[in-house]
């Protein structure tokens, strides 16, 4: 997909609400923008999304991104959706607008990884945010350090887990009884495969267990600074 960077420039008003500031970041569906929001005195601050349209699959990621979002608005510790909507180039929606990622902030620590109390403390907010979507119906997919990201201002000591885009449900809800969805019998691997556990690998359809082995996975490269399989190159992996 082509990046959006000539979409949204910064200064460009969105919906006559939404001012662009900067970019934050991109990935391979779309980019996050730090935008302020004109309606409120003073000025807030939010994250928008976007997505280009002419790319079916992205144009399914933003849709399932917002469904989730919806159904966790009651939840706390969850980024909260602020609007969606549809331009002519692009969808977007804005949320809650985040701290850094932990991939991030890793990085930057002078000792390069993160005390045992420290990811001790990273497991309860994380642990909790996989329990809400578990909760739902939903399995993330995708648990990883870059999608762990901490608060602003009172909500600084806060870890949250983001970016629902590779979401699925799992639970299905029929006359008051949730009954788990039938697993297919072979799956693309989908998510980052540095964290994905062993059944990912082996195209086994991922369950609430494979979202704790990605988030076992990460808490250690946090603590560890790697993994033992990072770097291996006799092994082929095949991500969708």
């Amino acid at each position: 997909m082509a990046a959006n960077e000539d979409i949204l420039p910064p200064g460009k008003i969105i919906n006559l609400r939404w001012k662009v500031d900067k970019k934050l970041g991109k990935g391979c569906c779309g980019a996050v923008y730090k935008v302020i929001d004109l309606e409120k005195k003073p000025p807030g601050k939010a994250a928008l999304k976007t997505e280009k349209h002419g790319d079916d699959k992205s144009l399914a990621v933003l849709k399932k991104e917002v469904d989730v979002l919806q159904k966790l608005k009651e939840r706390k510790h969850v980024p909260r959706l602020i609007c969606s909507g549809r331009r002519n180039e692009y969808d977007y929606f804005v949320m809650t607008l985040l701290g850094k990622n932990l991939f991030e902030l890793k990085k930057e620590c002078n000792a390069g990884v993160f005390s045992a109390g420290c990811v001790s403390r990273v497991a309860v907010f994380v642990l909790y945010g996989i329990k809400q979507l578990h909760e739902i119906g939903y399995l993330h997919r995708d648990i990883k350090p870059a999608n762990m990201v901490i608060g602003r201002g009172k909500d600084n000591r806060i870890i949250y887990v983001i970016d629902y885009g590779m979401a699925r449900k799992f639970g299905i809800w029929e006359n008051g009884v949730v009954r788990h969805r039938k697993a297919r019998d072979s799956v693309l691997l989908r998510g980052t495969h540095r964290y994905c556990s062993p059944f990912v690998h082996e195209r086994i359809e991922q369950g609430r267990r494979d979202d704790i082995f990605s988030m076992l996975y990460s808490l250690i490269f946090l603590h560890i600074g790697t993994l033992p399989w990072v770097g291996i190159k006799d092994v082929c992996f095949f991500v969708f």
